[in-house]
């Protein structure tokens, strides 16, 4: 049986910071597998300065306590004065430091010899990428050094990221080319993109295409004829393109007939370098009447957002997956989006693949679906047509060898 270590650092940093994203969801499924496939399953993360040790199933059990509404631990010394740390986090980090094996600054010390003799170190997040931890895990005896690469967004499209982002997630992924044994790639596209860069770098690992796994969602698809809406799902930053969205339901205002002008529903926490979308959806006289804003729904209330709406908008200028168009495309929801290489991919035949650059093409599509939603017509056309839907058992079972 392989012996794993798995990093749940970025688990740990987003406690009390709302609902999972699409890769903190990725770690939380792999921290379940792989504590469910090896019983002493080891974890390890970095918190402030230092680096906890422990055993998976107290991260799971810790995890568990968290989805059921409760905290975990107290506030400890530590963690106590770290007030830009929401407390929710600050209770967590007490947990996992009274249940660490071991914890230590030096990554080092934290292993020592060859304590991972014979391991696979599993790394899903991105954090911990650094040539003094891998170089640290390789040392103390590890098999393999397994990580997976969500995007390369920030080498490729360095205008969609934050002042900084580019440089240091490029020491990130030359550190990985240096160490790493296996990418899991969580798309073609993204493995297209990996080899170029890593060959740049001389490096060639044994890259695995594994589409992630989609939760089940179980409302039935029940569109609004009487009001219909489409959502835009996803953190609201930049390459998301929201201000196409935007300025194509200021102009359908401007058009139609009040009764006539569809409804968008945009969902997602705000994220950074968007002043102009934050400006209009903090001042439009849309807002509340054509458009509306959530920031954090949960499970069975986005289903019911998606199942009950005309369609998904999904208007990137660049991806690496797209969960929420398969998410949509389960409960045989329409899908519009931009003609990306990794939707053309994850989506197959059905979806409305358009330029991203034609707001026209774009405005023209969503209103003949909202007018056929509205007259109760078939809109089945636009809906994804897939074979199957990937779920997280056929990932793992692709990623570790099953079948």
């Amino acid at each position: 049986m392989t012996r794993y270590l798995i990093d749940i650092t970025r688990f740990i940093s987003r406690i009390g910071r709302g609902k999972p994203t699409g890769i903190d969801r990725v770690e939380i499924a792999y921290l379940s597998e792989l504590s469910a496939r090896d019983p002493a399953c080891l974890a390890v993360a970095k918190m402030g300065k230092d680096y906890v040790l422990l055993n998976a199933k107290d991260a799971v059990a810790g995890m568990s306590t968290l989805q059921n509404g409760r905290t975990l631990g107290r506030l400890g010394m530590r963690d106590f004065y770290r007030l830009k740390l929401p407390k929710e986090q600050r209770q967590a980090r007490q947990y996992f430091r009274a249940v660490a094996i071991k914890t230590s600054p030096d990554p080092n010390s934290l292993f020592g010899g060859n304590a991972l003799q014979g391991v696979e170190y599993v790394n899903v997040g991105h954090s911990n990428l650094t040539d003094l931890f891998l170089s640290a895990v390789s040392k103390a005896g590890c098999a393999k050094i397994t990580a997976m690469v969500h995007d390369m967004i920030p080498l490729d499209f360095p205008e969609y990221t934050r002042d900084g982002i580019t440089e240091q997630f490029q020491t990130r992924m030359q550190s990985l080319a240096r160490h790493s044994d296996r990418i899991i790639c969580n798309s073609a596209d993204t493995e297209a993109r990996v080899k170029h860069y890593f060959s740049t770098w001389g490096a060639d690992p044994e890259t695995v295409v594994a589409h992630l796994g989609v939760e089940p969602m179980q409302t039935p698809r029940n569109p609004r004829n009487a009001q219909p809406y489409f959502v835009c799902l996803g953190t609201i930053e930049p390459r998301k393109n929201h201000m196409l969205l935007l300025r194509i339901w200021e102009n359908l205002a401007k058009s139609l007939p009040t009764d006539d002008v569809p409804g968008l529903h945009i969902i997602g926490r705000r994220g950074w370098n968007n002043e102009d979308v934050f400006a209009f959806l903090d001042t439009s006289p849309l807002m509340g009447k054509h458009i509306f804003e959530a920031s954090d729904i949960n499970d069975k209330e986005l289903g019911k957002e998606i199942a009950q709406s005309a369609g998904l908008l999904f208007p990137s200028f660049a991806e690496g997956f797209g969960l929420p168009a398969l998410e949509a495309a389960q409960m045989g929801v329409p899908v519009i989006c931009s003609d990306l290489p990794v939707f053309r991919e994850i989506l197959g035949d059905g979806a409305a693949f358009l330029n991203v650059n034609d707001a026209d093409i774009w405005a023209e599509t969503i209103q003949s679906v909202a007018q056929k939603t509205k007259n109760g017509l078939d809109t089945t056309g636009l809906a994804p047509k897939l074979k199957s839907i990937p779920r997280w058992d056929s990932h793992f079972c692709h990623v570790f060898g099953d079948t």
